[in-house]
């Protein structure tokens, strides 16, 4: 399974590449070993209210903002 991951090396250049999820090192453009880093995640999860967010939920929302909106001018 082929993932997004972001690797750094020895000369400090950061890298993303789309490799297998085994693979820890890859060539690096300076010619270096690049080592696989650990990433903060791209999401977040609000657990205290109950929901989580989505691209279905940022569009219902606007999409929903849109309808108030054209009603208010009617």
């Amino acid at each position: 399974m082929k993932r997004m991951f972001e690797f750094a090396c020895e000369s400090g250049h950061k890298i993303e590449r789309y490799v297998i999820y085994e693979m820890k090192t890859v060539q690096c453009e300076c010619g270096g070993q690049a080592h696989r880093t650990l990433q903060a995640p791209a999401f977040r999860l609000e657990g205290w209210s109950g929901s989580f967010p989505s691209s279905y939920g940022r569009f219902e929302k606007s999409h929903m903002d849109k309808l108030k909106a054209e009603r208010k001018l009617l």
